[in-house]
């Protein structure tokens, strides 16, 4: 008989993203398009913000950061 252990706290899948308020807009550093803002539900892993275009996922503190930064080092 095999001995099976599992983490006595379990493991975490989902980060704790940020999430911002419904009707929130952002424009997407990379192409300036409007980014989609994805709902908050249990299953999904991803960050709340996504650009079709770019193909890219943005969390709030992904945005904030790049907001910091100089256009030329995005």
């Amino acid at each position: 008989m095999h001995k099976h252990h599992t983490s006595e706290d379990g493991y975490k899948y989902k980060p704790d993203y940020k999430w911002p308020d419904l009707g929130t807009i952002k424009n997407c550093p990379r192409c300036n398009d409007e980014l989609e803002l994805i709902e908050n539900k249990d299953s999904y892993f991803g960050k709340p913000w996504w650009c079709a275009p770019c193909q890219w996922q943005f969390s709030e503190e992904d945005l904030a950061t790049l907001e910091e930064k100089p256009d030329d080092e995005k």
